[in-house]
């Protein structure tokens, strides 16, 4: 079932509020679980002292075990004693509401300080930036190495490493805030929390392997402080797009173009430290925030007390103006809900229309076919105008391609075999696949299939979205209505009317248009050819997957259907022989194996056997010879 979408966060209570034995002065901030305040706390003798409360929501707050989940954050916060991190200094529950009591920094994020030097054409000179990142990076390895009382390391993984998460104080402090983990945990455990999402602001402090949804541990936060380390060298962000699906693909690629452009200004080895922190996989990055700190000490010019007097001058200079502006945070765009326009018309070249439509309708015409390229289309009294000059609608039309090319096979084993050796030769280009009325296009850039098109309704994104109950009917339908407005991109819409999470929408886009493709590989009639001179709309999304397992789970769909049967299921007491054909790069360790082996094919696949993994012989055997590296001798 899906989440429930949370409730508006409450209006903030007026100034010089009572909570428990704190008054609450200011709300400084409000997210999917909590909201955070400026307070006052009463003490003994002297002045009250300025602390800051982050209570939880009601409606969190409401839900069974919430106070554990908040007394987990409190003790992994209790267990972090460093200069470097915002010391918790104590907890409890008022109003039958559980909170947190925490140091205050007086200063700025590095968000807010970010923004204001950059407003004025400013930024940290390079030796104080440096500076403030390895505060950052000390910090966070304090994080990581905490341990319990018996000593156990408590494996701690921050996960929401950002630039609005490291405090920046007038006396030149750096303090990593907000443990990330706890909030993680809770957001498993409570489905308004997770139907909130992260921030828009965050996306681009993601590592690689959160953006596919894949496991993540310290070397994800590492990642992130990266990020946070080469911005404040630039001085301004590093994967920023125009959308938000648009920064998780530069994410998920970990593009450095935006930094590689700062070479001529930024020591090489400096360049050469960010990038390995900021590395595609996991294990190429530095195994410890301690080791990027190490890499950047020698870029830090000036003793520390003169640098964090550097720093606190400038935070208090910018910490003041921020609050002449008002201290307030960026809103993201308000989208206004317009009826949907429902007076398209399709014009044939023989004067036929077709309408009236709305754009949605308009949209699957196009994407399924049922609109031809020399068609016009018309809204309302308007001129018809051609297909192709309308950019929101062209991006849809099926790519034209020429059968040309040296593959033209029929679906089922004959096009495993052709697709698989179209990838071994690196190919750019698509496969055309037709069967009666469907067509489908996978697309190829280096021989990695990066996207696919499909003339059926059904496997249109927001179908797919709707059949996984990611989104309800009527969403669908309020998302459709205002698409003209992002270019019909649905993606986009989505996201920026916040109906889907931007992580959560990259990961089922990524799903559906692989499911697209596997689909492809239980295709037993029709036919495909290859058009090497077929490329994908602008619009498309790139799959991002490694092209060996599409064929290894593609094989398997077809092992796993009755489709093919082992390869040596006809051949018992036969051998295989290698061939002269070179093996291409990324080959699985299993087909690396079978073509390296002089065995019979019978003894080669109980080696390769599996109990997890019924067909991984016949996987890796079938692979090599579609490849032409073993033939039965």
């Amino acid at each position: 079932m899906r989440p429930s979408r949370p409730p508006a966060p409450p209006e903030p209570p007026p100034r010089d509020t009572p909570f428990g034995p704190y008054t609450l002065r200011e709300r400084v901030a409000v997210g999917g679980m909590a909201e955070v305040f400026l307070a006052l706390e009463p003490r003994a003798a002297g002045e009250p002292r300025a602390v800051v409360i982050k209570r939880m929501l009601p409606h969190i707050a409401a839900e069974p075990n919430a106070a554990r989940m908040f007394e987990e954050e409190a003790r992994l916060g209790a267990v972090v004693a460093h200069p470097n991190v915002v010391r918790l200094l104590s907890t409890g529950e008022a109003d039958e509401t559980p909170y947190l009591v925490l140091e205050h920094v007086p200063g700025t994020d590095l968000a807010h300080l970010q923004e204001t030097l950059s407003s004025s054409g400013h930024r940290l000179r390079l030796g104080l930036a440096v500076f403030v990142a390895r505060e950052l990076l000390a910090g966070l390895h304090a994080v990581h190495e905490a341990s319990d009382a018996d000593g156990a390391p408590l494996g701690i993984v921050h996960g929401d490493v950002s630039p609005s998460n490291v405090l920046a104080s007038i006396h030149g402090d750096v303090k990593l805030a907000d443990f990330g983990i706890a909030e993680a945990r809770l957001r498993e455990t409570f489905p308004q929390a997770a139907a909130a999402g992260r921030t828009r602001g965050k996306l681009g402090y993601l590592a690689p392997e959160q953006v596919r949804g894949d496991a993540a541990d310290r070397r994800a936060d590492v990642f992130a402080a990266s990020v946070v380390a080469a911005e404040l060298v630039m001085g301004r962000p590093l994967f920023e797009r125009t959308s938000e699906l648009a920064i998780l693909l530069a994410v998920r690629e970990a593009r450095l173009d935006r930094l590689l452009a700062h070479a001529p200004e930024v020591p090489g080895a400096l360049l050469d430290a960010l990038a390995r922190g900021l590395a595609r996989d996991p294990g190429q990055r530095f195994e410890s925030a301690a080791a990027l700190r190490r890499a950047l000490d020698p870029f830090v010019e000036g003793p520390p007390a003169a640098l964090r007097e550097e720093l606190g001058r400038i935070v208090e200079r910018a910490a003041g103006l921020a609050r002449e502006a008002g201290d307030l945070p960026a809103t993201s765009e308000v989208i206004t809900m317009e009826p949907p326009l429902d007076d398209y018309a399709i014009v044939r070249a023989n004067g036929a229309t077709i309408g009236p439509l709305t754009f949605a309708q308009l949209v699957e015409a196009v994407t399924t076919g049922r609109v031809r390229p020399e068609d016009r289309v018309r809204l309302g009294i308007g001129p018809a105008r051609p297909l192709r000059e309308i950019g929101e609608l062209a991006g849809h039309m099926p790519r034209d391609a020429r059968s040309g090319g040296s593959d033209r096979v029929p679906m089922g084993a004959a096009f495993v075999d052709a697709f698989a050796r179209r990838i071994a030769a690196r190919a750019d280009g698509a496969w055309i696949c037709r069967r009666g009325a469907v067509r489908k296009d996978v697309y190829l850039i280096a021989g990695a299939p990066e996207f696919v098109s499909s003339n059926v309704a059904t496997e249109l994104l927001g179908e797919f979205l709707v059949s996984r109950g990611v989104l309800a009917r009527g969403e669908l339908d309020m998302a459709l209505a205002v698409l003209p407005r992002f270019d019909g991109r649905l993606g986009d819409t989505l996201a920026a009317l916040g109906l889907v999470a931007p992580v959560e929408l990259f990961q089922h886009i990524a799903a559906q248009v692989r499911e697209k493709l596997l689909e492809l590989f239980t295709w037993q009639d029709g036919e495909a050819h290859f058009s090497p001179d077929a490329r994908p709309a602008d619009r498309f999304f790139p799959l991002g997957l490694d092209p060996w397992r599409v064929v290894g789970d593609g094989i398997e769909r077809r092992l796993a259907g009755g489709l093919e049967a082992a390869p040596w299921a006809d051949r018992p007491g036969a051998r295989l022989a290698r061939t002269a054909t070179p093996a291409p790069d990324g080959l699985p360790d299993e087909v690396l194996y079978a073509i390296r082996r002089a065995e019979p094919v019978e003894e080669i696949a109980a080696r390769l056997a599996s109990a997890g993994d019924p067909h991984r012989p016949a996987r890796a055997i079938r692979l090599a010879l579609a490849l032409d590296l073993v033939r039965f001798a």
